[in-house]
């Protein structure tokens, strides 16, 4: 009788996930598997009630954390390794046997159940055999894993992390798509203005007025400022206008400028030039510079992180001697570099440098050059060339060269030179300059691994050179700070000597200077010297204090001090208080006792979002002066007519407008009929990010032109939970003195619902853990989705089409029965929130079962 019951019994209990062993009940739970360093998922472990055990999936497990693991054909082996491939294991259901870290571990019959989806392990047991230790708790329906090793997961993840830490140092981020630069015949986007008056009882007044327009011409920047004074009037000294084109992707010329340009001169040039420059030299800094090898020797066995900047970059186990070895990612500027040291009971120290690249040297192999051409407007139309050319011979050494003309020097309107910068080794540079007829320049910098720095400079002038207006023959110069670090104090100091040489004399100046923060107080205190010669130096010293009182008051009393004289020179007092953050008052007092002069002056600021208005009134012996200013600016094309008003100058800025809308159609445009999306977040380093209630638009404000952000996009706010994102991160070239708009598809995805169900051939119930897949209508594989304990299944994220859903082969094929019917089709409609396809329904059985269909 108990044959024949199990003999009917036995089919059902075998599809619905329930076991019989050892008269044993066990049923499927949903439970969370949270894995420490890893992260979460959600599995359908057996749970006995009567003996309060939960049983793993193996494989599951095994597969979220990424340990091998291959199942045999009929399901009774699991074999594979845990970290490395020494540490091999097996599990061995036919037998009762799990061999792991070495050993073999006998277990009980109902430690380790099978069904047709493969072995499920008693929870408890992990711990021992594996060193994963489980924690299940049965009222929040979690297991809360605990490695007792690196598992490969977590490794993955650390490398990875560092992968993107490293990109990151470099600029290099990877991200999903990217969108280039824009070049536009014509498009105006930037107004800067400006104006302030001033009025004296004893001078002039004055009243000046700055207006300045941005644009974008023949696909390049283009800006005009215009400057006028009351006195003065529209002087061409002071108007600025250029036009620069860039491509920073170029490889022979990525500058372009035309208008009044900067000289970097050797020879004297104190007036505008007006002409043309052109370089290859990208507007960016560059970010990569090469790798630095670090070998080194610590305690055998012993952990060693590397840090860069404070972000963590590598990491490695010193070897049986102790050695470890790094190759640094080297960035331009300076980079503190830190090791960290961890023993294996608890011990942690800590290595320190840091490492200097100025960004005056090339990568090696790299070639930079500029030109440029125009004419002084000294009042002779002096004519101006000059072209310089600089080569990375390798890491620690750069060259270059060239030659400059300026025709109003007298004695030699050519000037060839020639450059060098070289570090020999880490933290030492040495710069040098020969300008034939000129000078010759030397500089060397030497930087210590805990932070102080020392610098030194000469300069020899030639005797009848007269490109550069001085009438010195010599310069020399050093200087040494040190940073102050302590618990209680931090702050710096500085010492520095200046000689010039003349040809009769040499003059001497020496000053030392002291600054610290010490809670809410700000030291600073600098002593100066200066003599002629052999002389008795005069010397005087500056002390400052500022002090912050709360509420947003600040004391600030300075004094200078004759020291050489004994005498107190001057003293002044500062009293400032901050309001709401975007309000500053003060009121200062200073009283010169050498000069007799004493004032009281009374100032105010106030930044508004639209522009910064100031006023001040100083009262002075006799004289009374007061003046009154605003700026601000206005950017255009921000999308929807926003117009932006700033307290901050836009003229060679630029911005960043996020448009987010709903795709109906899933083409990647913006359609008349297709509304915006709202709730999407964003990330980006850099410039403000400002969001708008009227519309859901999201612009970022201040950025620089030519330079690549990475946008991010966090799509959880989003108003349905059918609307998804094609990408979630942008790398975005901006263009000069605009918005660029970036229009960002929301698509709102189809779902389709449905139903297996097991027929046993007397009923049809659900059955869980059946694979359903969806194909397109080309039958192309796009989505898998594993029905629920009830026989239900969901899936979301289909593009509108034709698709045919159907049970998948292979595994009805290993289970030995078949679908009804064998594909249903079904389509997914365009629609604003996504369309929903319900209720499609598959009946499995076993082939050889005769059921009526």
């Amino acid at each position: 009788m108990v044959v024949k019951l199990l003999m009917i019994l036995l089919p059902l209990l075998l599809f619905c996930n329930i076991s019989i062993s050892q008269n044993v009940e066990f049923e499927e739970i949903p439970v969370t598997l949270r894995v420490e360093g890893v992260g979460a998922t959600n599995l359908d472990p057996l749970y006995s009630y009567d003996e309060e055990k939960l049983f793993l999936p193996i494989i599951d497990v095994f597969h979220l954390l990424q340990i091998k693991a291959e199942s045999s054909l009929n399901m009774d082996r699991i074999s594979g390794f845990m970290a490395d491939e020494s540490n091999k294991y097996m599990i061995d259901n036919i037998n009762k046997q799990v061999f792991a870290n070495g050993k073999t571990f006998n277990l009980e019959v109902t430690d380790l159940i099978k069904t047709e989806f493969g072995l499920y392990l008693d929870h408890q047991l992990w711990g021992e055999l594996f060193g994963l230790y489980c924690d299940f708790n049965f009222r929040s329906l979690t297991v809360n894993v605990k490695p007792g090793f690196e598992v490969p997961a977590i490794r993955e993840m650390r490398l990875k992390q560092f992968r993107e830490n490293v990109n990151i140092l470099k600029g290099e981020e990877k991200v999903d798509t990217s969108i280039n630069r824009d070049y536009h015949f014509l498009k105006f986007g930037m107004v800067d203005w400006a104006a302030s008056s001033t009025q004296s009882t004893a001078q002039y007044n004055d009243t000046r007025i700055w207006l300045g327009t941005g644009a974008e011409l023949f696909g390049g920047e283009t800006s005009l400022l215009l400057n006028y004074s009351s006195r003065d009037g529209f002087n061409n000294r002071n108007q600025q206008y250029y036009w620069r084109w860039v491509n920073n992707q170029a490889k022979m010329a990525r500058q372009i400028r035309i208008g009044k340009i900067s000289s970097s001169a050797i020879a004297s040039i104190y007036d505008p030039l007006i002409g043309m420059s052109i370089t290859n030299a990208p507007t960016t800094y560059r970010r990569s510079f090469g790798e630095y090898t670090i070998n080194d020797y610590t305690e055998p066995g012993w952990t060693v992180e590397l840090y860069v900047n404070n972000v963590i970059v590598d990491y490695q186990t010193a070897d049986a001697s102790g050695f470890y070895s790094f190759n640094v990612p080297l960035v331009y500027g300076t980079s503190q570099v830190r090791l960290k040291f961890y023993g294996p009971y608890g011990e942690e120290r800590t290595k320190e440098e840091f490492l200097n690249i100025p960004f005056n040297f090339l990568p090696a192999g790299e070639m930079e050059y500029t030109l440029s051409s125009g004419i002084v407007m000294d009042g002779d139309y002096s004519r101006f060339g000059r072209a310089e050319v600089k080569y990375g011979v390798s890491r620690f050494l750069t060259i270059g060269g060239g030659i400059e003309y300026l025709s109003s020097i007298a004695n030699g309107d050519k000037i060839p030179f020639l450059l060098a910068s070289v570090t020999p080794f880490p933290n030492f540079m040495l710069t040098g300059e020969y300008a034939d007829g000129v000078r010759t320049k030397a500089l060397v910098n030497y930087r210590l691994a805990s932070g102080p720095m020392f610098e030194l400079n000469y300069v020899l002038y030639d005797k009848e050179q007269q490109a550069i207006r001085l009438n010195y023959l010599e310069e020399r110069g050093a200087t040494f700070s040190v940073p102050l670090n302590f618990k209680f104090l931090n702050g710096y100091t500085r010492w520095s000597f200046k000689q010039n040489v003349y040809e009769m004399l040499t003059y001497n100046t020496a000053d030392v200077t002291f600054s610290s923060f010490f809670g809410n107080v700000n030291t600073n205190i600098s002593a100066y010297a200066n003599w002629l010669g052999g002389r008795d130096p005069y010397i005087y010293s500056n002390l400052g204090l500022g002090i912050r009182l709360g509420h947003g008051f600040t004391v600030r009393p300075q004094s200078q001090v004759d020291i050489t004289n004994k005498d107190i020179t001057s003293v002044k007092a500062e009293v400032e208080k901050r309001i709401a953050r975007s309000g500053y008052l003060s009121v200062s007092g200073e009283e010169n006792f050498r000069s007799s002069y004493r004032s009281l002056q009374f100032s105010f600021r106030w930044d508004f979002s639209f522009s910064q208005v100031n006023f001040s009134a100083r009262v002075s012996n006799s004289e009374f002066l007061s003046t009154q200013g605003a700026r601000g600016s206005f950017a255009f094309g921000g999308g929807n007519g926003y117009i932006h008003k700033d307290n901050r100058s836009a003229i060679g800025r630029c911005g960043i407008a996020v448009v987010p809308f709903v795709d109906i159609d899933h083409d990647g445009f913006k359609d008349s009929d297709e509304p915006f999306a709202q709730g999407l977040s964003i990330g980006l380093r850099g410039g403000r990010t400002l969001k708008n209630l009227k519309d859901s638009i999201i612009r970022v404000v201040g950025l620089e032109p030519y330079t690549s952000y990475v946008l991010t996009l966090d799509d959880k706010g989003l108003e349905q939970i059918s609307w998804q994102l094609e990408h979630k991160s942008y790398r975005i070239y901006t263009d000069p003195n605009q918005f660029k708009k970036v229009y960002i598809p929301v698509l709102p995805m189809g779902e389709v619902n449905g139903w297996v169900y097991l027929n046993d051939g007397r009923d049809e119930k659900g059955q869980g853990r059946i694979v359903v897949n969806f194909y397109n209508s080309d039958g192309e594989l796009v989505a898998t989705t594993m029905t629920e304990r009830d026989g239900g299944f969901t899936f979301l994220g289909l593009p509108p089409g034709q698709y045919y859903a159907e049970v998948d082969r292979a595994q009805l094929e290993s289970l030995k029965m078949k679908s009804i019917p064998v594909k249903t089709d079904f389509t997914i409609s365009p629609m604003a929130i996504g369309d929903i396809v319900y209720d499609i329904q598959f009946v499995i059985q076993r082939i050889s079962d005769d059921i009526n269909e």
